[in-house]
Formats: structure tokens, C-alpha cells, sequence
């Protein structure tokens, strides 16, 4: 897999995090109102040109929900700044400036999408695996508070609460065929 960072992308638990992924069977699924909803919604609240619900898969990032972007519905793994958000619990917060080496800085990405600011909190499944990021972007430079940081994070939150309800519907309407 190419890998545009310069560093590793691929958590140790990865194994493990694809088949959390895979198990709420989010790829290439319909639709999600919901989801397209809370994309909206983060757009608006943080006044972002581009806002997305990513799935970091084996080789592939997913864009389940996204507006502002040019309408892929996946990018390479090694190419994704979602791929680095998925390294730890805590958001990844982003911000260009031309004196200092940032991931913003990577040519590629300057030149792919002309970010001057990202943000992303990572999508934390109840059993803990990290299995994508909601994200935005900015192609002006800002600040970004603590508590704009917090409210990120509450939109990841909603994000996989509305993940985690859908298969837990999925899962009472099986047993109730099994009881019957």
C-alpha cells in the first residue's frame, strides 16, 4: 500500500478493527439519512466547506456521508488523513503554516487538496476499535478552540450511536424471527 506520511498508518489492532468495521456492514450499504444529517450539521456548526463520515478499511477509506468534496466515494488507505485520525482516541487537529513541517505540508495533499486546516475525532466503536474519523476541512487557516474540539467530539459520538443502533435493531429483529 503506498503511504504518503512518511510514517506508519496501521494500528496494531488492525486485524481486529477491519472485522469491528466489517461487522456493522456500513461499506458500500445504502444511504444513511441520519448520517447525512449529522454531516450537515458539523458542516454548519463549525462553518466548513467540507465535512465527511469516513470507514478506514483494509486498503480503501470509505466516505459513508460527505459534502463539500468532489465526490469520490474512496480514497487509498496510504493517501488519507482519516488514516492518521484512527490512531488515537483524541482528535487530530490540524493546522497549515508554511514554517513548519505538518502533514498539511506533504505535497500531496497541498497540491490534491489545498487544506489550511483539518479536524477529525475518530469514530470509536463500544468495544473500542477506532473505525473511521468525522471529519472537516478548511482551505482557509483557523483556530480551533478546546471547546469546539468537545463539540467534535459529540458529533463522533452521534455518529456511532446511530451506527451501533442500526446493528443493534438488526440483531433484536433476527432473534425475534428466531422466537417465532
Amino acid at each position: 500500500m503506498e503511504n504518503i506520511f512518511n510514517r506508519n498508518i496501521i494500528p496494531s489492532n488492525d486485524f481486529e478493527r477491519i472485522a469491528a468495521l466489517n461487522r456493522y456492514h456500513l461499506i458500500n450499504a445504502f444511504d444513511e439519512p441520519v448520517l447525512d444529517q449529522i454531516v450537515q450539521l458539523t458542516a454548519k456548526t463549525f462553518d466548513t466547506p467540507m465535512a465527511l463520515i469516513s470507514l478506514v478499511d483494509l486498503h480503501q477509506v470509505f466516505f459513508k456521508s460527505a459534502i463539500g468534496t468532489s465526490g469520490a466515494d474512496f480514497t487509498s488507505r496510504g493517501r488519507s488523513l482519516c488514516s492518521i485520525a484512527i490512531l488515537d482516541t483524541e482528535p487530530l487537529i490540524i493546522h497549515y503554516a508554511e514554517e513548519e513541517k505538518c502533514l498539511l505540508t506533504n505535497p500531496v495533499i497541498a497540491a490534491e487538496y489545498g487544506f489550511k486546516f483539518y479536524a477529525s475525532a475518530p469514530l470509536i466503536t463500544s468495544d473500542g476499535f477506532m473505525i473511521g474519523a468525522l471529519c472537516i476541512t478548511d482551505t482557509k487557516l483557523r483556530d480551533f478552540t478546546a471547546e469546539q474540539v468537545e463539540t467534535l467530539k459529540g458529533f463522533a459520538a452521534m455518529v456511532i450511536q446511530e451506527i451501533e443502533k442500526k446493528i443493534q435493531l438488526k440483531t433484536e429483529s433476527q432473534l425475534e424471527v428466531l422466537e417465532k
